[in-house]
């Protein structure tokens, strides 16, 4: 992780995330951070002690069992939050947050806001919108079809936005599966009518 002076920059993303406005107060100290893929982001700063906005890039979220094996709880791209359900808990993360592309981030140090964020009715509204989607984003892992057709097609209908697939590295994380696959299943989902093809890497539902 490097830390990035730009005051500038800073100021832009915060506007642009509308992050600022997720608070109640408007002298937060802010921080804007990079990460390299393949670093776990616990492994650098601690969920617990920081909140962590992606405001670009790819990572996804882990759990590793008690005999050592690993699997996807989400993987994606884009704003979250991460933190919010630490803060909640009081606890420390459960889970690893690998970083898979190279990734920007603002982080918000806790250490001497923590009491005041407790007490902000705004950020306490976010937080929970924010685990409610988390919850939301766990169930539909665990929900999903078994068939991987079926799951592609789950993917696009409830995670996509207007039923359309854009981006065939990021659906491949998502739905843990290789780019082959992935792309074997779409030309059969075309050919049959399902999809349509209507960029590269975009897909449209068409019924």
């Amino acid at each position: 992780m490097k830390i990035q002076k730009d005051e500038k920059r800073l100021r832009t993303l915060l506007r642009t995330y509308k992050i600022d406005t997720l608070f109640s107060a408007d002298d937060l100290p802010f921080e804007l951070a990079v990460f390299e893929k393949g670093e776990f982001l616990n492994n650098v700063i601690d969920p617990q002690d920081y909140l962590c906005f992606p405001v670009s890039g790819t990572y996804r979220i882990l759990h590793v069992r008690d005999d050592d094996s690993v699997s996807i709880v989400y993987a994606g791209s884009g704003f979250t939050c991460f933190g919010d359900m630490e803060f909640a808990r009081n606890d420390r993360s459960l889970f690893l947050i690998e970083i898979v592309r190279r990734t920007t981030c603002i982080i918000l140090p806790l250490a001497n806001i923590r009491d005041q964020l407790k007490n902000d009715p705004v950020f306490l509204y976010y937080l929970l919108s924010s685990a409610a989607d988390k919850l939301q984003r766990i169930t539909w892992s665990t929900a999903i079809p078994k068939d991987m057709r079926q799951r592609v097609l789950h993917y696009i209908r409830t995670e996509c936005p207007d039923g359309i697939l854009q981006g065939v590295g990021i659906a491949c994380i998502r739905l843990n599966c290789s780019r082959r696959q992935l792309q074997r299943i779409l030309k059969d989902l075309c050919d049959d009518g399902i999809l349509a093809h209507t960029a590269k890497g975009t897909y449209t539902l068409t019924k």
